[in-house]
């Protein structure tokens, strides 16, 4: 009976420590549910003090639009410089030195509109009949559609020098570098197309020009053929040519190194004269493109020779040989070296 009551007595206390643990657990999450949902007065302090820099923040930017809207909607005046440049000519006339680059305009306008000019000032192209231009009329003719008023310009007049316009055509001159990879070279001379342009301008400046450069260009490494587009020089603004590009075109190959022996002779020489040379022959070190050296390679390629007005003009018994390519121009052979440079000779016999 006794161990009967003990275990009902336990069963009713672990019944309500339980429910205790359970109230306490519902608790808990009371307070944080309480804790997430409430603000504390610094937060809703530091909330007000957001609120009010916000609102200032916004009520400044709005008063300065305000502000801005206002001023800028008054007439005021400025000074600003704009750039010149040459509009309409007469087609028989030319201008033979530059215009000014700037010219100082006076202004007066809304400040919105002066704003713009301020930040984009227009162009005034300065249209010539004349040697002598009012640049004022000029100016305030371009800047009447904008609704600003032209106030003052400086300088007034402009003092042209006008010449009669002349057309020529002249060569190109390549002003070209090539540097080739080791063993490669020309075969044949490089050409421009087209070789000829046309120029036009004042007299005093185009009369004198004999040939037209093209920009200075450095072609480095080459080892195939070119074809590139290459830039006209257009250092002078007041010379019009007919195109600013041309094709710079040039074949290219690889080349070996040949050597051949040639007998040197006399060239000129009275008839029934003899001279005799030491030593009799020279040698040649030629380059030729390498898929042609076995075609020149058992040809006779060159002569050597030394002329009689040679002989009659020396005073130390040696001379220099002269070489002469005598092989189909078809064929790419350039002379690299040859030996003995000078050879001396024996008396000529009458």
């Amino acid at each position: 009976m006794t161990n009967r009551m003990g275990i009902k007595f336990l069963t009713v206390y672990a019944l309500i420590m339980e429910s205790s643990k359970t109230e306490q657990f519902k608790e808990k999450v009371a307070d944080v549910w309480h804790n997430i949902t409430t603000q504390t007065d610094d937060d809703i302090a530091g909330d007000m003090g957001r609120e009010r820099l916000v609102v200032f923040i916004i009520s400044l930017i709005l008063a300065l639009c305000l502000w801005l809207m206002v001023n800028l909607s008054l007439g005021y005046n400025l000074n600003i410089r704009l750039p010149i440049s040459l509009g309409a000519v007469p087609e028989d006339r030319a201008l033979a030195e530059n215009l000014p680059e700037t010219a100082t305009v006076s202004v007066m306008g809304e400040g919105w509109k002066l704003l713009n000019i301020y930040n984009n000032p227009p162009t005034i192209n300065v249209d010539v009949n004349d040697e002598q231009v009012n640049l004022y009329s000029q100016v305030q003719r371009q800047m009447s559609a904008s609704g600003i008023e032209v106030q003052k310009v400086q300088p007034l007049i402009l003092t042209l020098k006008l010449e009669e316009r002349i057309t020529k055509k002249v060569p190109v001159r390549p002003n070209i570098k090539v540097s080739f990879e080791d063993q490669y070279g020309f075969t044949g001379a490089p050409n421009i197309k087209p070789d000829s342009i046309t120029i036009s301008g004042a007299v005093s400046l185009v009369q004198n020009i004999e040939s037209w450069p093209t920009d200075s260009v450095h072609f480095t490494d080459v080892s195939q053929d070119l074809s590139q587009v290459v830039e006209l020089e257009t250092g002078n603004e007041l010379i019009s040519l007919s195109q600013n590009q041309v094709i710079f075109n040039a074949d290219v190959a690889q080349f070996t190194e040949g050597e051949t022996e040639v007998k040197v002779t006399g060239k000129g020489f009275p008839e029934g004269s003899e001279v005799t040379f030491s030593p009799p022959s020279i040698t040649i070190k030629f380059n030729v493109p390498i898929e042609e050296y076995p075609q020149v390679e058992d040809l006779k390629i060159f002569n050597a020779y030394v002329t009689y007005e040679q002989v009659l003009e020396d005073s130390v018994g040696f001379v220099t040989p002269h070489i002469e390519q005598i092989i189909p121009q078809k064929y790419n052979v350039k002379i690299s070296s040859f030996k003995p440079r000078r050879i001396s000779y024996f008396k000529v016999l009458d």
